[in-house]
C-alpha cells in the first residue's frame, strides 16, 4: 500500500511542473516559485492533512519542504521522491511515539532516495508533523523551519547542515568563511542523522522555507512576517521578495498554524490522505478497516466499530472559497475523471497481489485495501486569506 501512496503523491507533485502558485487551504498556506535564472523548480512542497477510520490512531496534519540538490542531475526528482515517500511512510505507519516515527520516516526516505536514484540526486527535507499531542519538527540540510511567536517574533528551531552554519557553531556565532556546501542530505547514504525535536508549545505556528526564500538577512525576513496581513499575504511577499532580490534560486514557503491554532481534521469515518500543492488538491482514501500488527495479524476494531461497507465518498475539489472559508464541510461530488462529473460508480475491486513478507508490512499495506483517488481542479485565480 505504501508504495501505491508514493506513486500517486508523486505523481501529483511531478504534475506541479514549475509555475507559480500560492494557495490558502484549511488554516495553511503555501507556495513555491521557480524564479527568475533556473529553468525548473527543483523545490517541491506539500501540506498533508491525515485521517483515520477509527480511534486507535491520532489524526494529524504534515507540511513538508524538499529542496532538490541542483548540482546533482536528478535533484527534482529527489524532492519528489522524498516528499511522497516520507507523507506516505506517516500515514500508512503503526501507532508508535511521533518521534520513532519521523526517525524511521526519514530513514526509510534516506534509502529510497540513494537506491532509486543511485547517487545521482539528493535533497533537504524539512517537515513538520502536527496533531492534537503537540507538533514536531524533522530536518535535513538547509533548507529551515521557524517557529512563529505569538507577537509575531520567529525563531529558527532547525539546524542548517552547511560548512558555513558548523564553523558559526564552533567558534560561537563569530565570522566565518562563506560556504555553503552541505555537510548532509537526504540520498548520501550512510551515515545521515537528522534533527528531531518538538516544536515549542508557545509557537503559535511554523514557517517552512527553501534557502531561495530565506536568503535575505533575518531582520528583513522578521519585517516581512511582522507586516502581513495573513499566511497567503505572507507566503506571496516571501516568493516576491526572492524575485526582487534576483530570482537566483528556487523559493517555497510554507506557514502552518499549530496548537490552539490548528484548523483540525474533520472526522470523515475513513482512512484518508489529503496532500494541498501550490497548484492542486489530492484526496486518497484507504478502504477497509483493517489495521495489521508487525506480526501479520489483523488487529481488533473497537467493540462498537461498525461493520465496514466500502465508502462512496469522494472528496470535492475546494472552490475558491471553498479554499478559505471551511465552515461546512462541502457536499459530496462523485466524479469520473477530473473537471467531469458522473454518476456515483462502485469502486473496483483490486486484482489479487502476490502475498507480502508480513515482517515487512506497514498497518496499511494490505493487499484486500483499496485506494480511491480524486484530483481536484487545479485552481486558477489566487485564494485569499481570512480578514
Amino acid at each position: 500500500m505504501i508504495e501505491q501512496i508514493q506513486s500517486r503523491l508523486a505523481k501529483a507533485l511531478e504534475a506541479q511542473g514549475s509555475a507559480k502558485g500560492v494557495r490558502t487551504h484549511s488554516g495553511a498556506a503555501l507556495g513555491s516559485s521557480v524564479g527568475l535564472v533556473r529553468k525548473r523548480n527543483e523545490d517541491c512542497c506539500l501540506v498533508a492533512r491525515v485521517s483515520y477510520a477509527y480511534g486507535t490512531r491520532s489524526n494529524f496534519t504534515i507540511a513538508i519542504v524538499c529542496d532538490g540538490l541542483g548540482g546533482m542531475s536528478q535533484g527534482r526528482e529527489a524532492a519528489i521522491l522524498a516528499a511522497s515517500a516520507f507523507t506516505a511512510y506517516l500515514f500508512c505507519s503503526r501507532a508508535i511515539s511521533w518521534k520513532e516515527n519521523l526517525f524511521k520516516a526519514v530513514a526509510y526516505v534516506n534509502t529510497q532516495v540513494y537506491q532509486r536514484l543511485r547517487g545521482s540526486g539528493g535533497t533537504t527535507l524539512s517537515a513538520v508533523i502536527s496533531s492534537h499531542d503537540g507538533a514536531m519538527f524533522c530536518h535535513v540540510g538547509d533548507s529551515r523551519i521557524y517557529g512563529v511567536m505569538p507577537d509575531r517574533e520567529i525563531k529558527q528551531l532547525s539546524r542548517d547542515d552547511t560548512i558555513n552554519a558548523l564553523l558559526k557553531r564552533q567558534e560561537s556565532e563569530a565570522e566565518a568563511p562563506k560556504d555553503s556546501r552541505l555537510l548532509q542530505f537526504v540520498g548520501m547514504g550512510d551515515e545521515m542523522e537528522a534533527q528531531i525535536a518538538a516544536v515549542p508549545r508557545h509557537c503559535r505556528s511554523v514557517l517552512l522555507t527553501s534557502d531561495g526564500a530565506h536568503d535575505v538577512p533575518h531582520s528583513v525576513l522578521q519585517r516581512v512576517v511582522t507586516a502581513a496581513v495573513g499566511g497567503n499575504d505572507l507566503i506571496r511577499k516571501l516568493l516576491t521578495l526572492s524575485d526582487m532580490t534576483g530570482g537566483r534560486d528556487n523559493a517555497s514557503a510554507i506557514l502552518l498554524p499549530i496548537g490552539s491554532e490548528a484548523e483540525l481534521y474533520d472526522e470523515s469515518g475513513e482512512n484518508e490522505l489529503m496532500a494541498i500543492m501550490p497548484n492542486d488538491t489530492l484526496a486518497i482514501h484507504v478502504m477497509g478497516w483493517e489495521v495489521w500488527e508487525p506480526s501479520g495479524h489483523p488487529s481488533n476494531p473497537p467493540p462498537n466499530y461498525p461493520a465496514h461497507e466500502p465508502s462512496r465518498r469522494i472528496q470535492k475539489a475546494p472552490s475558491q472559497t471553498d479554499a478559505v472559508d471551511n465552515e461546512s464541510e462541502p457536499k459530496p461530488t462523485p466524479t469520473k475523471g477530473k473537471g467531469k462529473t458522473a454518476r456515483a460508480r462502485k469502486p473496483k475491486r483490486s486484482p489479487p497481489r502476490p502475498k507480502m513478507d508480513t515482517a515487512g508490512r506497514l498497518p496499511l499495506d494490505e493487499p484486500d485495501n483499496k485506494v480511491d483517488v480524486q484530483f481536484s481542479t487545479p485552481a486558477t485565480q489566487p485564494d485569499e486569506d481570512k480578514q
